[in-house]
């Protein structure tokens, strides 16, 4: 085993301890709460309550009234065999939102009325159909045939058989209860609530007893549909009843715990879904391993990989799987922003700019490389990660939302011309409006790591760290400024940590840093300026220039074909909002339907070659002081060019393609 992959002591701060206090980033989590809030929660669970009803036998008025008299969502996601899913994106995001530090009082209170009443909910549903076969059993899809309401784990039997056609045998019954069992793990780990995990680990033990079950023969075929993060969340669940079952005074077996034996047997249907000839086929033999995969059926398996390393020792060649694949994706398949996929699949390795379309770059897979990158780098320290991480969370998650209505993205156009098209309130339930909502409850995640004696800043968001004996806050906003300023301020005699301030992939030249407002020659490490404990007082005072400039950043299959970014900004030009028009695709998801430009390709003008004019493009992109506004010049059509994250009032363009008459 390579020494990367040795096990490093990182952990990434509890998002209970980090709040951000950035202004955009503030207003972009509490219109995603206000949204959350909005939603009916009995409609969220009319599934759930219908699927327990039939099950033990109520009759037709009886439902209704269990089902408080509410029909599901429409849209033709949570009416259909997929729903349910958006009720455990829904619970991790509230779980999340219930222990961010930025939320108001007035909406923490709010939230954690809502979860426990999903909770109560839930267990209700379970505790309904308890002693029957369907023990412990959780779902909230559509039961569309006589068959299903016969069997409402039909879904779960159809897979077993290789069938799933989306509308009449299956729909990812497997990743549907990932989503859900994610947000009971969230709403114990996080918001504290032991009824979730006395109904996570129910759910867990009907899920093992389906598995237990399996040939080998089924085993590969179930595998074979998509399943999501289930692995994932089924060692997280065995992890989280470890720590629940150890006496610490805080939780005990009492508080609903898996008993050793019961927990040895979720362990063993999590590695159910350990598909190891993926995991080989990517290490020995990556090159085409992903062309025609499906991005998001492909991503969340390298988590499940990555958390079988995390839940037991000696499982060094899971971590280096996930490594491999993460590799592979990042060099053959990501575009500037951090973003993948074409129509929601891979295709041939280092071929991008041929598959920039109006359907790339879907905001699970993005979400989920994220997650990905974190606990890489908490498991390695190796800064790539941190890179990674950084750039997706700026040019991609937050590029995701409407920043005035608190909507999400499904897709990220890369073709040239086309806008970004968000959901609405109460009808477009996809998989990328859950994930959504995910995403800006934990806009703190991944700014801090931990280990022990050591602190290291990974993103240079304005935030502020509780620590216990000491806290951190950093200044940040590199469009008004390059200089970052951080203070560390140690409560009595408390330690202080060894900082490690990370050097970003885009800098333009030294990084220059000042400790108590004198110069400081700090050691570098793995890519990381470290200032020792004893450098530091009890009240701290840090600068930390990082000089930024216009980077080119070029497609593998065509380098005529460029993106540009401003430190760590990926920019898109602004070309209006006068051809918005949208359309249907897929399974009802809405996306842009015409282009504002007819071509991405500009004539350089100023430079014999393109070459030479992307090589000099700092003659050529001027900022406008004092404005997050860019203008290029030099070739045959002006533009100017913007922030790609606040860009969503209008059509836009990342990559244009240059060439000389």
């Amino acid at each position: 085993m390579s020494e990367k992959y040795v096990k490093n002591p990182w952990s990434a701060a509890a998002l209970s301890r980090v709040r951000v206090t950035d202004p955009y980033c503030d207003e972009a989590m509490l219109r995603d709460v206000e949204n959350m809030l909005k939603l009916d929660a009995d409609r969220l669970l009319a599934g759930f309550r219908e699927t327990a009803a039939v099950i033990c036998g109520m009759g037709k008025s009886e439902c209704a009234a269990f089902m408080k008299n509410k029909e599901r969502y429409g849209g033709e996601w949570e009416n259909s065999l997929i729903g349910g899913h958006t009720l455990g994106h829904y619970l991790t995001a509230l779980a999340q939102a219930a222990v961010n530090p930025a939320l108001p009082p007035e909406k923490r209170k709010a939230v954690d009325e809502r979860i426990s009443y999903l909770l109560e909910s839930l267990d209700e549903c379970q505790c309904r159909i308890a002693g029957t076969s369907y023990e412990g059993f959780l779902f909230g899809a559509i039961m569309p045939t006589e068959a299903f309401r016969t069997d409402p784990a039909l879904q779960f039997a159809n897979v077993e058989k290789g069938l799933s056609d989306l509308f009449t045998e299956s729909w990812v019954p497997w990743y549907t209860t990932h989503k859900l069992l994610t947000g009971l793990n969230a709403a114990c780990a996080l918001a504290g609530k032991p009824l979730a995990l006395r109904i996570a680990n129910r759910l867990a033990l009907w899920a093992a007893a389906r598995t237990e079950g399996w040939t080998p023969e089924v085993n590969a075929t179930v595998l074979s549909i998509e399943y999501g993060g289930i692995g994932d969340c089924l060692y997280e669940l065995v992890r989280i009843n470890r720590d629940c079952s150890r006496p610490k005074g805080e939780a005990s077996a009492q508080d609903g715990a898996l008993s050793p034996a019961d927990n040895d047997r979720v362990l063993a249907a999590a590695h159910r879904f350990d598909e190891l000839p993926l995991y080989e086929k990517i290490s020995r033999e990556p090159a085409g391993a992903l062309d025609g995969k499906h991005a998001n059926t492909t991503i969340p398996k390298f988590l499940g990989a990555i958390s079988r390393y995390e839940t037991l020792p000696g499982e060094d060649a899971y971590l280096k799987y996930a490594a491999d694949f993460f590799a592979l994706v990042v060099r053959s398949h990501t575009y500037v922003t951090g973003g993948n996929s074409e129509n929601e699949h891979f295709g041939a390795d280092d071929v991008l700019d041929a598959e920039r379309t109006h359907v790339n770059n879907e905001t699970c897979n993005t979400h989920n490389m994220l997650k990905l990158a974190r606990r890489l780098f908490a498991a390695t320290g190796d800064k790539t990660y941190a890179d990674y991480a950084a750039c997706t969370l700026l040019n991609a998650i937050l590029a995701s939302q409407d920043h005035e209505t608190g909507f999400t993205t499904y897709f990220q156009p890369m073709a040239t011309g086309y806008r970004k098209v968000f959901n609405t309130l109460d009808d477009n339930f996809w998989c990328c409006t859950g994930t959504g909502y995910e995403n800006f409850t934990k806009l703190q995640e991944g700014i801090f790591f931990e280990a022990p004696g050591r602190l290291a800043v990974c993103t240079y968001l304005s935030s502020e760290l509780d620590a216990g004996g000491y806290r951190v806050s950093l200044e940040s906003d590199l469009l008004k400024s390059d200089t970052i300023r951080i203070k560390v301020a140690a409560a009595g005699d408390a330690a202080l940590p060894e900082l490690w301030l990370r050097i970003p992939d885009w800098i333009n030249g030294e990084p220059v840093l000042t400790v108590g407002g004198s110069a400081f020659d700090a050691r570098t490490e793995g890519g990381f300026l470290v200032i020792p404990a004893d450098a530091l007082s009890r009240e701290t005072e840090i600068t930390l220039r990082l000089p930024m400039g216009i980077r080119v950043s070029t497609l593998p299959d065509n380098k005529r074909s460029a993106a540009f970014l401003y430190g760590p900004y990926v920019l898109s030009a602004r070309l209006g909002n006068t051809k918005m028009r949208t359309a249907w695709h897929g399974v009802r998801v809405l996306v842009p339907a015409e282009k504002a430009v007819e071509s991405d390709v500009l004539t350089v003008t100023a430079e014999a070659t393109p070459e030479a004019f992307l090589e000099n493009i700092e003659k050529y992109l001027i900022r406008r002081p004092g404005t997050a506004e860019f203008d290029l010049t030099g070739v045959s059509t002006p533009l100017t060019f913007t922030t790609h994250f606040d860009q969503y009032k209008e059509n836009y363009g990342i990559y244009w393609t240059y060439q000389c008459n």
